[in-house]
């Protein structure tokens, strides 16, 4: 047949079933899969598996590979006895019996599927069509469905993160703020680990006949489908715990709308679930369909306890549309909204959809969405997981033990230099990734891997053993820095350098009348804070640290989207006062305030703007005297001293190479000008000394030609050549 390896071939019975209209899937083929062995004198590969799939009356090699769902070493699931108490198993959940693939001359397919459960559960797109494969209980002879989603139905897909809802969650939940922002390219190279909790209602544990295995296989199976769905965004999603309801519903879900039981949801993980499993995000299955919505969550809460939750409804026992429900909910957490006109997957619709029918691919728009919330708001799932149980197999681009790297499919190997498709290094490479990697080897000491962002940044180096750039730091809060103001988190801020920031080099920090006429009012111009969609009234203490007031504008810049400016007259002073406007709707949509006094500026002698309010500058707790690094160093932020090239650390009393015992070894501040200098004075000799030969290859021509002459050299002052 042509097929390498295993294959595996499924047998059409040639009936078709029709397929439960509110499923939205358009017909459903049964088919018998048969093992086939290798054909002779073939290898079989390890692990791998092909199949002959006939989907709609044609033949497709399937091609699958091993893949590792993230698992703990023992999942814990909590259920409840009769009477209400807390019980926690550790059943066991199989590994190793989960795969992703494509078929063969379809680069676009993508194929996920797990042989855990006596047959073949998994999901197929292919030509932009979606198929479920399930095998059909009880079957003696070995019988599975595929069906295939209707695109042409509408859906009765919606969400419940409405513009309207957006904005009721914009007035009780705020992201914490981001000291650093976090370089948006750093956040797409590293992989993100979404450690997740899911709760079961009690219907949804009845429907499944009360068997906790079952409900156990449903998760591990909508887990599996969104696992491989975020894999586009370089993320991962880590099962974390599974609590289901034996005994009752532990919030109302009698509700006849969704909202109210997301909003009961909350605070019961936070005060029941979160203490024990400490996950990133929570989310509860539900057996009933709810008028509203099939799903709610709400916008950017990932890390936070109080506000993680989202919740579906899942509510028969096939799991591919719930699964993207699921998908999406959990998108909203991280930070996604819900696709825009002109967001695009190459499907009809993406996992992102507001309403409709969902396909399994994020957009370009969830793309954006999701790194810069993930780089911002939600650093915790930069945490790898710990203590998780994966079986070793080679291609799913994570690196486990006995793996020197994972470079994925082996089209993907094809294309990386370093690593082979058999997850060792290819010959000569030490590494493949990393800030301190480049061309398959460690950069050299002393090599900056990650150059100081601002005065009060400090430069990171290579060792030239490892192909990781040490931990990023920063001077120590407190450090003198610029126009007289104190280093806070990395960065010098003062009124004077925002005013310059925002209206040109000519601006000029405003009077203390200023500040006190327009922050002393409570809006969007005037304030000193959000809190919720409300704002927070400056306390007279506090004026300084409000919204930065300048004067002396001569040019209005462009602003980003969104920002208005204001321009106030104070009658007392005759002075025009100038400054910009922030929103509870741009917090929202994530647009960066501009236009706010910045944490770490003087708000009088002595006393610092933190968090909107006026602070003793001795909350910094700096202790960096000069004499600690010997005069010849600064303290970063873990009160290491960073020495000045020529000193070696930690104190900079003896010679060497500089930086910190954090940094790692510094170079000379001039090495890479000098090198970038070498090839220009070496070009300069090559053309001198041509310009030479040149020369003197001339001369023996023009002494030539006088001397048959003889009247040229006379002229020139020399006699002729006896």
């Amino acid at each position: 047949m042509g097929v390498a390896g295993t294959a595996l071939l499924l047998l059409g019975l040639g009936g078709l079933l029709a397929a439960p209209d509110d499923w939205g899937f358009s017909s459903s083929e049964v088919v018998i899969p048969r093992r086939l062995t290798p054909r002779g004198g073939e290898a079989e590969e390890p692990g791998r598996l092909s199949y002959l799939l006939p989907l709609e009356g044609r033949r497709h090699v399937l091609h699958l590979r091993p893949k590792k769902l993230l698992l703990p070493r023992r999942l814990p699931v909590f259920t409840f006895t009769a009477r209400g108490e807390l019980l926690e198993e550790q059943p066991y959940v199989p590994h190793g019996c989960y795969y992703r693939g494509a078929v063969e001359g379809a680069p676009d397919s993508l194929a996920t599927f797990s042989t855990c459960f006596r047959g073949l559960w998994g999901m197929l797109r292919l030509h932009g069509r979606l198929y479920q494969v399930e095998p059909l209980p009880a079957s003696a002879t070995f019988e599975h469905r595929v069906s295939l989603l209707d695109d042409r139905q509408p859906g009765n897909w919606t969400c419940g993160l409405t513009d309207r809802e957006i904005a009721r969650q914009a007035a009780q939940f705020r992201p914490p703020a981001s000291f650093r922002q976090i370089d948006w390219h750093d956040s797409y190279i590293h992989p993100k680990y979404l450690e997740l909790a899911v709760a079961v209602d009690n219907a949804r544990y009845r429907f499944r006949e009360n068997n906790l295995s079952r409900v156990i296989q449903d998760t591990i199976i909508l887990v599996n489908f969104a696992d491989s769905y975020f894999r586009e965004l370089k993320a991962r999603i880590f099962l974390k715990a599974l609590e289901v309801w034996t005994d009752r519903d532990k919030v109302n879900t009698k509700h006849p709308e969704l909202l109210p039981i997301l909003d009961e949801f909350l605070p019961y993980q936070e005060n029941n679930i979160y203490p024990r499993v400490q996950q990133d995000l929570a989310h509860l299955f539900l057996l009933k369909t709810f008028p509203d919505a099939l799903g709610w969550a709400y916008l950017g809460t990932a890390c936070n306890a109080k506000w993680m939750g989202s919740i579906s409804s899942l509510p028969g026992k096939l799991l591919f549309e719930p699964s993207l429900w699921f998908s999406h909910e959990l998108g909203h957490i991280c930070g996604i909204a819900h696709d825009g006109e002109y967001c695009t997957c190459q499907r009809l619709k993406c996992i992102m959809g507001a309403s409709g029918r969902l396909h399994g691919a994020f957009s370009n728009c969830s793309f954006a969405d999701f790194f810069t919330s993930t780089s911002q708001f939600a650093s915790c799932l930069n945490n790898i997981p710990e203590r998780f149980l994966v079986v070793e197999k080679c291609g799913n681009k994570v690196v486990e033990w006995g793996e020197e790297c994972d470079c994925g499919s082996e089209r993907e190997c094809e294309k990386d230099a370093c690593c082979l498709s058999s997850c060792k290094l290819s010959p000569g490479s030490v590494c493949v990734s990393g800030l301190c990697c480049k061309r398959c080897q460690f950069v050299l000491a002393k090599k900056v891997c990650r150059p100081r962002q601002s005065e009060c940044d400090l430069d990171e180096f290579c060792n030239g053993t490892s192909n990781m750039c040490p931990e990023d730091v920063y001077k120590q809060d407190g450090t003198p820095c610029s126009d007289g103001a104190v280093c806070y988190h990395g960065s010098c801020h003062s009124h004077l350098g925002q005013c310059r920031a925002l209206f040109g080099k000519e601006a000029m920090v405003a009077p203390l009348l200023c500040y006190e006429e327009v922050n002393g009012y409570v809006d969007r111009f005037g304030n000193c804070g959000l809190e919720g969609n409300r704002y927070r009234k400056c306390a007279v203490r506090d004026m300084l640290c409000g919204r930065v007031q300048c004067v002396n504008v001569k040019i209005i810049p462009s602003m980003p989207d969104h920002t208005s400016v204001i321009q106030t007259h104070v009658k007392a002073s005759r002075t025009m006062c100038w400054g910009t406007d922030y929103h509870a709707a741009m917090h929202t949509m994530r647009i960066v305030d501009i236009g706010d006094v910045k944490d770490g500026s003087f708000c009088g002698t002595g006393l610092i703007c933190i968090n909107r309010t006026c602070l003793n500058v001795s909350l910094l707790n700096y202790d960096c005297e000069p004499q600690k690094c010997n005069h010849r160093g600064v303290c970063n932020n873990k009160r290491n001293c960073h020495c000045d090239y020529g000193w070696a650390p930690p104190f900079c009393e003896t010679p060497g190479d500089g930086g910190s015992i954090d940094s790692g070894p510094a170079g000379k501040p001039v090495a890479a000008k000098t090198f970038q200098v070498w090839p220009v004075f070496i070009l300069r000799i090559i053309l001198f000394v041509a310009a030479l030969i040149l020369s003197s290859t001339q001369l023996m021509k023009f002494e030539k030609k006088a001397t048959s002459s003889g009247n040229v050299l006379p002229m020139l002052g020399m006699g002729a050549v006896q």
